[in-house]
């Protein structure tokens, strides 16, 4: 089993470890949860017509820890698949209990599925590993995609699968993920019961938690809005500072010495980007605050969004004063 279920915690007293602060608060996550409703009821019906089996599934529990800490919890061999998450341009890991895939496996291919047969953990064979890609983790991403309808974006895409756990096309194993547990379980004569859990990187999940809320907020509930808003406020993003770039020919590049002077496409006194992720939030004039390189923030995300410096195509702007007389040479 990928994780027994007593070592699933459905308490509502959560451990904090302060070393990794929770980026996510309860009410965000309680959106999440109820956006994967979609999820349970495309997976049932899908594993369910596809098995010709009684088969419920239930949310167990959400918790929030990083990709290695996961990854250490997971026994091996086990069924870990990575998935390109379309709406949320994202990839996130999608763990299934191997003794209950190779239970679902055998009744796939029209056996009885007795879950004395797959009691004991085993490697599965290439056959099942495909059956298992394509009959179960494939339902299972376009379940993701009809819990995340209300986004925007291409279709989820499941990218490979494997036995043995590791931190699979994810950026870092560190990174936060927001793991949902759900309990699987096959009834009738032959009843059985396994876990399945999806691990989603906790910064594109608060980047579009707006659009899972329907992008507004009703009247007689603010309490709704106030939650996405503390949610996002809550999150750290990687901020960047774009000055501009220069062209130059191979044999240049090649070149370069210590003490060489580049040119850059960016005319003086017109204000660096701001950018997040991919994104232009606004701009800054570049200077110095004691031995540390600083920028003052001259147009904010809120004016940069209504039309901001660029409205005015080639217009200079001034440094302000605060900075000006520290303005690097």
């Amino acid at each position: 089993m990928s994780r027994a279920l007593a070592d699933v915690s459905t308490t509502t007293v959560t451990p904090v470890d302060f070393r990794r602060p929770s980026r996510i608060n309860r009410d965000a996550v309680v959106v999440f949860e109820a956006a994967h409703d979609g999820f349970v009821r495309r997976l049932t019906s899908a594993w369910s017509n596809a098995t010709q089996s009684v088969i419920d599934i239930e949310h167990l529990a959400s918790e929030q820890l990083s990709v290695d800490d996961y990854v250490r919890t997971l026994p091996s061999p086990t069924a870990l698949a990575s998935v390109h998450v379309g709406p949320l341009d994202a990839n996130a890991l999608i763990d299934l209990d191997l003794s209950l895939a190779l239970l679902l496996v055998e009744r796939l291919l029209g056996g009885v599925g007795d879950p004395v047969d797959t009691a004991v953990p085993r490697r599965p064979t290439d056959l099942e590993t495909g059956i298992i890609a394509s009959g179960l983790l494939v339902p299972a991403v376009a379940a993701i995609d009809e819990a995340l309808d209300k986004i925007e974006g291409p279709p989820s895409e499941l990218l490979g699968i494997e036995t043995t756990p590791q931190p699979m096309q994810l950026s870092a194993p560190g990174e936060l993920l927001l793991l949902l547990t759900y309990r699987v379980e096959i009834r009738g004569e032959l009843p059985a019961q396994g876990l399945i859990s999806i691990g989603y990187p906790v910064a594109p999940l608060l980047a579009h938690l707006d659009q899972l809320t329907g992008g507004a907020v009703d009247e007689d509930d603010p309490t709704q809005g106030q939650a996405a808003r503390g949610a996002l406020l809550d999150a750290a993003f990687d901020l960047r500072v774009h000055l501009g770039s220069s062209t130059m020919p191979a044999s240049a590049l090649a070149g370069l010495q210590p003490g060489d002077i580049l040119s850059l496409d960016h005319p003086l006194g017109r204000p660096a980007r701001l950018v997040c992720d991919g994104r232009e939030l606004g701009t800054a004039h570049l200077g110095k605050r004691g031995r540390r390189a600083a920028v003052q923030v001259v147009t904010p995300p809120a004016q940069r969004a209504v039309g901001g410096w660029d409205a005015a195509p080639g217009a200079a702007q001034s440094a302000p004063p605060a900075l000006s007389q520290e303005l690097v040479s």
